[in-house]
């Protein structure tokens, strides 16, 4: 009798026991729903990712439609307003000479080549050339150097150079409006829109690799004319330089 009392639990620790079972089933239950939930977020979190990651798919597919459709109508650009796509997949066309003659002026870097099809592929390599689009070439050996530049500013920059070159830069402006610094200032002429399109993409291509963050890549790329400013700045200023130490050299 004493052995089997001495086994008996006794009842108020019986009572504290089952409280504490008690209780921990009900955290469990707990857990168990909260993990549901949990579960459920995240299937709905990758179903937005998944149509986050369409709509990004599909506006990529737009904007190169969109860029290709500028390629075709600057091709026929002069010719008329009706444009037979059909006709333009069929044959070569050449650029107007209106067009070959600005972009001659232009550009002493970059060349406009006649393209061999009215729709030709960005970063395709001919002739020790790249092509960024539109027509518009740059050096091969020039144009890989670029691609391990660092920040967006030393990249628009250079390849703002590569573009239109230093002679152009310098007697050009992004806008073609007047400093409003100087009471009597000239404006100079504006950079074609069309190489500034081309200058975007190809920053705009650059930043993609990075991010997908489409508030992200439109804050950089509002920077383009600002970074091209102070390129242009950057060059006067060398030339002022460079002319000041020429004159004091011319004196000695």
């Amino acid at each position: 009798m004493d052995s089997l009392e001495d086994a008996v639990v006794p009842r108020a620790l019986y009572e504290e026991l089952l409280r504490n079972y008690q209780q921990q089933q009900e955290e469990m239950r707990h857990l168990q729903q909260e993990l549901e939930r949990t579960r459920r977020q995240l299937v709905q979190q990758a179903k937005k990712l998944k149509e986050y990651g369409a709509l990004v798919s599909e506006m990529k597919e737009l904007r190169d439609l969109n860029r290709r459709l500028q390629d075709v109508l600057l091709l026929r650009l002069g010719s008329g307003p009706a444009i037979d796509l059909e006709k333009v997949k069929s044959e070569c066309l050449e650029p107007e000479p209106e067009l070959r003659s600005t972009f001659s002026e232009e550009a002493n870097t970059s060349s406009y080549y006649p393209a061999p099809a009215p729709v030709m592929d960005k970063y395709i390599l001919d002739n020790g050339k790249v092509h960024l689009g539109s027509g518009i070439w740059v050096d091969e050996e020039k144009w890989h150097q670029l691609q391990v530049t660092q920040g967006d500013s030393k990249y628009t920059k250079n390849l703002a150079v590569m573009i239109w070159g230093t002679d152009v830069l310098k007697n050009r402006s992004v806008t073609g409006v007047a400093t409003k610094k100087k009471k009597d200032a000239i404006p100079k002429p504006p950079l074609s829109p069309h190489k500034l399109s081309i200058v975007r993409e190809c920053l705009y291509d650059r930043i993609a690799q990075e991010t997908v963050d489409e508030t992200e890549i439109a804050q950089r790329l509002s920077k383009v004319n600002k970074y091209i400013c102070e390129k242009i700045m950057d060059i006067n200023k060398s030339c002022k330089n460079e002319e000041r130490r020429e004159a004091k050299y011319n004196l000695q």
